[in-house]
């Protein structure tokens, strides 16, 4: 639970942060105030303060969180805003302030910057209990193929913690064809149970595939009954499955819509996949794009180029400087060994584990296992897209 103090001068304004926060699930607004100069009692069990700032006061409001923060080790700060000033930002964040976020305070952002507040209180490990998703705007670049066979691998990495491959790509080719599973039960019955189980049911819910520590949870059914998958009961899920397994990999919509891009703003890391032809990497430079415009953490995204092969009229000098991306990882090209693990149901490490394409997906998992996560979404979340420019003056 993190236990939230609001301090705001705008009345309209407190009240709705105040109704924003109280529909995010294990938040506590313990008291709200018109000023943070009001707060005048011990905070050694408050976690967060959320304070309004402008120009006028600045130093004054600057100084005080000076002051609260040498005597409250345990206090976070997020500072909100009608201005759009860079000096004002960047004199904020460096006081130690670890979000700056423009009013009206968009609510998927409040959540994802309270989130953050809580891995912080929680002392979640660095490498423990993250959320991977794997995206692409266009279908067919092998998408499905990249989750299965890293979610594999990730499970064999963790000895004895489970891995959750979560299918939400709601396409015809999905987890559960791909590795010939049928779901132990309905997505309706799964998301009426999944909140209120404990680790052993919620485990009995899924499929567990072989003898390994992976866990496959597929909702295809929704598309037979109708279920909307809003951000809240997607949240819901992940939430729910972040209570037992160490690595969650959910294979999310090719559609870019309110679901999957609320899915990508409150992942750990993201994996773009993309082709090397120019289509593909274009469709990656225009998802770059919509995700800056939509001032999500880019440095979470990380560019997978699969079903790689050299191209001398096409290198990944080019694919770098086109999408302006670094190529975090490639997949080679083995469409030998991905048939026969098609076709025997099982991921490549099975089918062939000294193939090149085995080989680079165990190079993947431990890409992934030495990330420093805590570096990597070390990043302050704003709402409007010119405080992308403000972010970069201010580093």
């Amino acid at each position: 639970m993190v236990k939230i103090i609001v301090a705001d001068s705008n009345i309209q304004s407190r009240e709705l942060l105040v109704h924003n926060l109280k529909s995010i699930e294990n938040v506590d607004v313990k008291d709200v105030f018109d000023n943070i100069f009001s707060i005048d009692y011990d905070l050694k069990n408050i976690d967060l303060i959320i304070f309004d700032i402008n120009s006028k006061e600045e130093e004054n409001i600057l100084d005080q969180i000076k002051v609260l923060k040498n005597k409250f080790s345990n206090l976070n700060f997020i500072a909100i805003s009608y201005e759009i000033n860079s000096e004002l930002v960047v004199k904020t964040l460096k006081t130690g302030v670890r979000e700056f976020l423009l009013k009206p305070v968009i609510s998927n952002i409040l959540e994802a910057s309270i989130k953050k507040i809580a891995d912080l209180k929680n002392n979640v490990n660095n490498n423990f209990n993250k959320t991977i998703s794997i995206f692409s705007n266009k279908g067919g670049v092998g998408k499905t193929s990249l989750a299965v066979n890293l979610a594999y691998e990730l499970s064999n990495l963790e000895e004895n913690n489970n891995v959750c491959l979560l299918d939400l790509s709601f396409n015809t080719e999905d987890v559960s064809t791909f590795l010939d599973i049928t779901p132990k039960y309905k997505a309706d019955y799964v998301l009426n149970h999944i909140e209120t189980s404990d680790s052993n049911m919620l485990l009995s819910l899924m499929n567990r595939y072989k003898t390994s520590n992976l866990y496959i949870l597929s909702l295809q059914e929704n598309m037979k009954l109708n279920i909307k998958f809003t951000p809240k009961l997607v949240n819901k899920v992940i939430n729910s499955l972040k209570n037992v397994f160490s690595k969650i990999i959910i294979d999310t919509s090719s559609s870019i819509n309110e679901t999957s891009t609320s899915i990508i703003n409150n992942s750990d890391l993201v994996l773009m996949v993309g082709l090397m032809n120019l289509s593909s990497v274009k469709g990656c430079q225009k998802c770059y794009e919509f995700f800056n415009n939509m001032n999500f953490n880019s440095n979470k995204i990380k560019l997978i180029m699969n079903r790689f092969i050299q191209n001398p009229d096409f290198t990944l000098d080019d694919v770098q400087k086109t999408i302006g991306r670094e190529v975090f990882a490639k997949i080679p090209n083995n469409y030998l060994t991905l048939i026969d693990a098609i076709n025997s149901a099982s991921t490549v490490l099975e089918a062939n584990p000294q193939s090149n394409i085995a080989k680079a997906y165990k190079t993947l998992a431990q890409q992934i296992e030495d990330l420093d996560f805590e570096a990597l979404n070390n990043y302050t979340s704003y709402n409007h897209g010119i405080f992308n420019l403000l972010r970069k003056i201010g580093e």
